[in-house]
């Protein structure tokens, strides 16, 4: 029996609650938990789609653990963290640079990786500026 770890689909939660698991880990459970997760990260027909070749000879291996790439694979060889790891990949959460305008990079250490992750993918390229302690846009033909 482990303890779970509950988010409770809320994106701006401080501190996780945890309560005894009794169940078995898979099944239902799992299912119930990756469609909590793939409605959050606001890719519930993305992900489905990418899993048809995730740990698949002609695929892509798992972004979340070593697992290899079976000889003959099976339609769902993919585990619940697998699922997990490409949802949050493919998130439809965009981290502007709006953001770090609002944050130093001080700040941001101090953060744990989850909140880290939760602002989403970075949507420009961006280097650190020392003078303002920030992360600042740049263009792709700026040479800074």
């Amino acid at each position: 029996m482990f303890p779970q770890l509950y988010w409770h689909g809320d994106r701006s939660l401080d501190k996780p609650t945890y309560k005894p698991y009794r169940l078995p880990s898979g099944g239902w459970g799992s299912a119930r938990s990756v469609g909590n997760i793939l409605r959050r990260e606001g890719v519930l027909a993305s992900v489905p789609i990418a899993l048809t070749r995730h740990n698949k000879v002609d695929g892509y291996q798992c972004n979340s653990c070593a697992w290899v790439k079976p000889a003959s694979p099976l339609p769902f060889e993919f585990c619940e963290n697998g699922v997990k790891a490409v949802a949050w990949e493919l998130t439809a959460h965009r981290c502007t640079p709006k953001f770090f305008a609002e944050h130093t990079v001080t700040e941001l250490r101090g953060w744990d990786d989850f909140h880290l992750e939760q602002p989403g993918r970075l949507t420009h390229p961006l280097r650190y500026d020392a003078a303002s302690d920030k992360y600042v846009p740049v263009s792709r033909w700026s040479k800074s």
